[in-house]
């Protein structure tokens, strides 16, 4: 076992040589990108590593035979890192990388271990740079955003008419333009990131885990629309220059503090419920 682990540590470092333009040039530019703001991106393979050491036992026990389809697995992820360096894809670099690391464990620790350790390996996933990659959706969330923060407002009894993506008082007293920082969509990933560390610890089984991730999306959608419908308020109500200057500026701060309680709170719900339900099966199976 000590000469695999030998072996396996060598393979990492040279896995690591091999990417060390992703590791030390590519994703670092990407993590301080304003244009991505995936500035969170620094904590993911932190997070990572706090769970293979938070599990090292029963990774060390999951230790099975080696394995070869472990290596034949990693290969076409090796060459999508080869392309993705080539032609600068830090995207494809991204995924090879974590395929590799995926096929390396496999290949020396067999499958047992490469599924103990597929969640923080996977987890790397939320480092990839999708935010302008998606661009129609965030087309999108930005459209249905001002649209239901539009009907709130009116319905609440401020005055507010919508032109596309701009939300503008009748008199001309303020005009909030939601551009393309405000769609939605940094939030949404970096709520699904949180989520998704919050659920794996908290939550014991796969299915209430993926409910609870499944549920960050809406939570961190609403949590936007909230943030839009305060600005406009602040604007109707207050100084058109503070709500988009620098109640906006901080805002999204406390709108992000919320969601979080909020995704706090229904994951103790999802606990509650399954609890719930487990005490009701064994009700029945003692009345039986």
């Amino acid at each position: 076992m000590r000469i695999r682990c030998g072996l396996f540590a060598t393979s990492l470092l040279a896995l690591a040589w091999g990417y060390q333009l992703l590791l030390f040039r590519h994703a670092p530019d990407v993590f301080n990108s304003d244009l991505e703001d995936l500035s969170y991106g620094w904590y993911v393979p932190l997070f990572s590593l706090y769970v293979l050491w938070s599990e090292r036992r029963s990774v060390a026990a999951s230790a099975g035979e080696p394995s070869w389809l472990g290596l034949v697995f990693a290969v076409p992820f090796a060459f999508a890192g080869f392309l993705g360096a080539r032609g600068a894809q830090v995207r494809l670099e991204m995924v090879g990388f974590i395929g590799c690391l995926i096929g390396l464990t496999w290949t020396y620790f067999g499958v047992g271990t490469a599924r103990r350790t597929l969640f923080p390996a996977l987890f790397l996933l939320f480092c990839l740079p999708l935010h302008t990659y998606l661009d129609l959706v965030t087309v999108h969330l930005r459209l249905f955003a001002v649209s239901v923060a539009h009907t709130v407002l009116n319905g609440c009894g401020v005055d507010v008419v919508r032109n596309g993506t701009m939300l503008t008082s009748p008199t001309g007293s303020f005009a909030v333009d939601v551009a393309d920082p405000c769609s939605g969509i940094r939030s949404l990933f970096a709520m699904m990131t949180l989520t998704a560390g919050y659920a794996y610890f908290t939550q014991p089984t796969w299915l209430r885990r993926g409910l609870l991730f499944a549920l960050s999306m809406p939570i961190a959608v609403v949590g936007n629309i909230f943030r839009i419908f305060s600005i406009v308020a602040v604007a109707a109500f207050a100084s058109h220059g503070f709500a988009t200057g620098f109640y906006h500026d901080y805002s999204g701060y406390v709108v992000f503090l919320v969601a979080t309680a909020l995704m706090v709170a229904v994951g103790g719900l999802i606990t509650k419920a399954a609890e719930r339900k487990a005490a009701e099966g064994g009700e029945r199976c003692e009345g039986s």
